[in-house]
Parts: C-alpha cells; structure tokens; sequence
C-alpha cells in the first residue's frame, strides 16, 4: 500500500538545499517525512553515500517543518541553533528512502526543541536531538 502524499510545509529553503522531497505526516507537534537519495543529487558524495552534515540538515528541516505547519505559519521554520547527542549508525546510500521523523519535545524562550530520528527500510541511521532558534520579530 503506497503512502498518501501530503503537501510539503513552506520552508525558506529551494532546490539543491531543500532535503525533503515528500510529507507522509504532519501536525502541530510531529511529523514525518521522505528524502529520496538519488545518484544525480548534489548532496551525494562521489562514492555515493550521503554525508552526515546532510543527514542532520535533513532532520532539522523536518523540525523546521513541523513548525511551518503550525499555527504561526512559515514565519516560525526557524534556525538551526543546536544540535545534541547527533549520532550517525549507518550510512545513507544512493536508492535509499530516508525516512525522518520530528518531535517537538518543548518549546521555551523562542527555542522550539525537537527528537528527531532517520531510518532506512526500519533500520536507525541517525538520530539527534536539535534546537531551533524562532526568528524574532523587527
């Protein structure tokens, strides 16, 4: 059974630097999202693995996601401010569906913390958990 596809949530990133491809779920506190790893993508390196700094970019737009889809709009995607306890467990291949997923753990102070996870066929790759710094009002 193939999964529903759902309108991605504004991001203020574009092509090559948008690193989500799809939405599978998303709501006010969690979602759940789709990075499709192909040869020809910019951020694969030449032996066709998908370095980690993208990985964990990937994952802090998930959390980034999450909040555009809120109630305060694309205004609150946020920066990535902070990054703990990140930890690559295996490498992300050409072919490979990355799946992230994004919880919003708490939000405090304009710093909205998330849990974030990214797997392959059910199987952990990395994992962190990110702070995402609101952007403030002028």
């Amino acid at each position: 059974m193939a999964d529903e596809w759902k309108p991605l949530p504004s991001l203020p990133h574009a092509a090559p630097f948008l690193m989500l491809d799809r939405t599978l779920e998303v709501a006010a506190e969690r979602g759940v999202f789709v990075k499709m790893v192909a040869a020809g993508d910019p951020v694969v390196g030449p032996d066709g693995t998908m370095p980690a700094l993208f990985v964990l970019e990937a994952m802090a737009q998930a959390g980034g996601a999450v909040l555009s889809a809120g109630p305060a709009g694309a205004r609150a995607a946020g920066m990535l401010a902070k990054v703990d306890g990140f930890r690559l467990h295996d490498t992300v291949r050409v072919g490979d569906e990355l799946r992230i997923e994004a919880r919003l753990v708490r939000y405090t102070l304009g710093v909205s913390i998330f849990e974030t996870r990214a797997s392959v066929d059910g199987q952990l790759r990395a994992e962190a958990r990110l702070s995402l710094a609101l952007p403030q009002a002028p």
